[in-house]
């Protein structure tokens, strides 16, 4: 299966805190790959080095077969145009109603008319199931609409993949259950790639097509879920203990 990412031997620090210490990890195009890890484990640093939100210290990323490592941030745009990032808290602009948010990237990024830019929120808003809410502000929404609609704006520009900060962080099961059927729907019906940090055993069940478990800065599993639940490192089989599903 093609790569969109490869990263080689990356580690991070932060002062004297080793966050990441040679992770080596391949993204595919086509597939959901789950992180999974407890807080502090590294996962969102990892995020964002693939956006360059942050710089590797050491070791090299490669998108699409080019080394992107010590890009400078205008570099970065062309592939923030193809990787969309959901951060943990939606990041909505609380000044901006709903259909304000979802048009900037567009405004800021095409040459589209004002009534094409409409048709696309529109349109971005039914895919994840809201519809007549563009005049609402984010301080009006719930938890769950709120990341509904962050979807819809990492959507809107028809990226080819999207990283998600714990998309189900904070949200009661059947707001989990909505956000990972929407996951699994923008895979299936707009062929969008995802990697999902979570700690959150429903999302793996449901979105994983993959399973890479960080532990304390280095990645020590990565496969299936069935492969997952046979592995013998200590805190992994945590994650699955109790589990009686088939």
């Amino acid at each position: 299966m093609e790569q969109i990412y490869r990263l080689e031997q990356i580690h991070k620090h932060f002062g004297d805190n080793h966050v990441l210490r040679g992770i080596d990890l391949d993204i595919r195009r086509g597939e959901n790959l789950v992180i999974l890890g407890g807080s502090g484990s590294g996962k969102s640093v990892m995020l964002k080095l693939l956006v360059g939100l942050l710089t590797a210290d050491k070791g090299k990323i490669y998108f699409d077969g080019n080394d992107i490592t010590q890009l400078p941030e205008k570099g970065y745009y062309p592939i923030r145009t193809r990787v969309s990032y959901l951060f943990q808290g939606g990041a909505l602009f609380d000044s901006m109603n709903v259909y304000q948010n979802l048009a900037y990237p567009l405004k800021a990024h095409t040459d589209m008319s004002s009534q094409d830019i409409l048709a696309q929120v529109k349109d971005a808003l039914k895919k994840v199931g809201l519809e007549e809410i563009e005049h609402l502000f984010p301080g009006s929404l719930s938890g769950g609409m709120m990341k509904r609609v962050a979807l819809a704006r990492a959507i809107i520009n028809q990226p080819e993949l999207i990283l998600y900060d714990e998309p189900t962080t904070g949200l009661d099961p059947l707001t989990t259950h909505t956000i990972n059927e929407l996951i699994r729907k923008m895979q299936k019906d707009l062929q969008i790639s995802s990697v999902i940090v979570t700690h959150d055993m429903p999302t793996v069940y449901r979105c994983a097509d993959r399973l890479a478990f960080l532990d304390e800065g280095c990645m020590v599993f990565i496969g299936t879920i069935e492969q997952a639940r046979q592995s013998t490192h200590p805190k992994l089989r945590a994650y699955f203990q109790g589990d009686d599903r088939v």
